[in-house]
């Protein structure tokens, strides 16, 4: 059962680490870049103010109310992905990395709706 649990822990570290990448791209195409660290291995420690920011300043960008939805919601989704899998790392619970994978999904699903409209709508 512990491997099982280790791999699921793995899969969940992998998917924060590719969500935060999507973030990283997302703020460097912002109509008001915002560069967050970008290293392969960026400490929590680190990740979190830096996500934290970007949630601070998403109402501060000059684009649409959804716009800035779905990067806040980008934003707060990971975070609580990344609280859970520490919570997770201390005692594992399936409901708890469950929770990550829903919180996950939903950072995705906002941050890459976002990354089209920037797409679209590039500031050239």
């Amino acid at each position: 059962m512990a491997e099982h649990d280790d791999e699921i822990m793995l899969a969940l570290a992998h998917s924060i680490s590719v969500t935060y990448s999507v973030l990283v791209d997302v703020c460097q195409a912002l109509p008001v870049p915002i560069t967050i660290p970008a290293d392969h291995h960026i400490p929590a420690s680190h990740a979190v103010p830096a996500i934290q920011r970007v949630a601070a300043l998403a109402k501060d960008q000059p684009m649409g109310e959804d716009q800035e939805a779905q990067l806040f919601t980008g934003c707060i989704h990971l975070l609580a992905a990344i609280d859970l899998y520490a919570l997770c790392a201390t005692r594992y619970e399936e409901t708890r990395a469950e929770g990550v994978g829903a919180n996950l999904l939903y950072a995705d699903a906002a941050l890459t709706r976002l990354q089209v409209w920037l797409l679209v709508n590039g500031t050239d």
